[in-house]
């Protein structure tokens, strides 16, 4: 079950990335997708808890918990995606985010958060090299790549903030809260702090700019719920497993960037795709 969520998460994750370069490419503003994807996000979360009849539980620290992993796990990566999906490659793109793992293991040793094991570095090690090997098939070699070094270094900050949010998550996840609340919370606070936001800088007239793509903001606030997914990994497997969703988005976004950017897609993705999958089920189900 855990690498069936895992497979879905990266799914969704690449999705994301395939949507917010859609909207960007459509001349909707970063504001503008920011502000309205991660409301309809809110809505989406609100509705699920109308149905449930759960909402989520609020004290000191739940609220702080609430905060400090929707600021670093949720809005900042997204404000980073938002602004560097239209200018680079999808499959560049996610191969930085795909650096989050390395991130993820070394951040766990420094502070002793985890302890990564033997196969936790081989799972590290091999998934990224398998990562590099999709991305440069797909997109043409390294020297098809004219990227300005300023849109690099901001992907980079996407796999930083999801290391240090990942780690945290899974030391400090509240106990007695269910993954669903969490993900509702942050989306309730990160929407209200966005829509004052809009009102305060008096751009909210702008939101009628999503009319130019609305299939591509709806994708992304459909992928709000890889929030919820994200959560139960983190809670359930820990911080290392959940970043290898990073690879598993590798292989979506070299069929989503096939089917809507019109990126190659050879017979070598397709192999080293086919053995990532295995890879990662064959290690992971021995920590079971």
């Amino acid at each position: 079950m855990k690498v069936l969520l895992l497979v879905l998460l990266g799914f969704l994750w690449s999705a994301r990335l395939v949507a917010l370069k859609a909207a960007g490419l459509s001349g909707i503003p970063t504001h503008v997708i920011v502000s309205t994807s991660i409301f309809g996000i809110a809505l989406l979360y609100s509705a699920l808890a109308m149905w449930r009849g759960s909402w989520p539980p609020i004290d000191r620290e739940t609220v702080k918990f609430y905060a400090l992993s929707g600021a670093f796990g949720f809005i900042l990566p997204f404000i980073l995606e938002t602004l560097v999906a239209p200018n680079m490659s999808v499959f560049v793109f996610v191969m930085i985010i795909a650096t989050m793992p390395v991130f993820t293991v070394l951040m766990a040793a420094v502070f002793g958060s985890e302890k990564p094991g033997t196969q936790q570095y081989i799972a590290v090690g091999l998934g990224f090299i398998v990562a590099v090997l999709i991305v440069y098939d797909a997109s043409g070699g390294a020297a098809a790549q004219q990227i300005d070094w300023k849109w690099i270094l901001l992907a980079f900050g996407v796999p930083v903030f999801y290391a240090g949010n990942t780690l945290y998550v899974a030391s400090h996840f509240p106990r007695g809260v269910q993954a669903i609340q969490i993900a509702h919370a942050q989306a309730l606070i990160v929407s209200v702090a966005a829509f004052l936001g809009s009102v305060l800088i008096g751009v909210t007239d702008e939101w009628h700019l999503i009319s130019r793509n609305v299939p591509a903001i709806a994708g992304i606030v459909f992928e709000g719920l890889a929030l919820l997914i994200y959560l139960k990994i983190t809670r359930d497997f820990g911080a290392t497993f959940v970043s290898l969703a990073n690879y598993v988005s590798m292989v979506f976004a070299v069929i989503l960037g096939a089917i809507f950017f019109d990126d190659n897609l050879t017979w070598l993705s397709l192999a080293a795709t086919g053995f990532l999958i295995a890879s990662l089920s064959v290690i992971q189900l021995k920590r079971v």
